[in-house]
């Protein structure tokens, strides 16, 4: 057999593995879809955050108006300022309504009505009862229910 001989051939070869770089479309098309969706959350994060940050300095104000009262322990001065701060909140986060004017019965009807909390329908802490002396407050109450309202707030 005049051919070539066996042993003159070459083993089998392996071709070279396939790298990861470059990737292919489909992890370029899914990477650029990951980005953008991230994009995207942050830019909706960043916007609620903006928008309700707002609760987070009120809540602060709150609890300085009961350190405060924890000095003066005049439950009249807590309701007069928790109703300021929430008066503020409210023109904040309702700025095409008519906050600015409600009082009584009213303010505590829009307070019941946007906070979804019923415990102030004619609270007396956010009627104008607080400027009756012989009224009786409950600090706690108004405490809790600023803070409630601050937070729960449909605006």
């Amino acid at each position: 057999m005049d051919g070539v001989s066996l042993e003159k051939l070459r083993p089998n070869h392996l071709p070279e593995p396939v790298g990861l770089w470059p990737p292919a479309i489909g992890w370029w098309l899914l990477a650029g879809f990951v980005i953008l969706a991230l994009a995207g959350l942050g830019i909706y994060v960043y916007r609620r955050w903006k928008k309700t940050r707002y609760r987070s300095r009120a809540l602060q104000l709150a609890d300085d108006a009961f350190g405060q009262y924890q000095q003066h322990q005049d439950p009249r001065k807590l309701a007069q300022q928790c109703n300021e701060l929430l008066k503020r909140v409210a023109l904040h986060a309702f700025p095409n309504t008519r906050v600015a004017g409600l009082t009584g019965a009213e303010w505590s009807e829009f307070l019941a009505t946007t906070g979804g909390l019923p415990q102030f329908h004619n609270h007396s802490a956010f009627t104008n009862d607080r400027y009756n002396p012989n009224a009786q407050l409950s600090v706690d109450d108004i405490y809790e229910l600023t803070r409630r309202w601050i937070k729960k707030h449909h605006a």
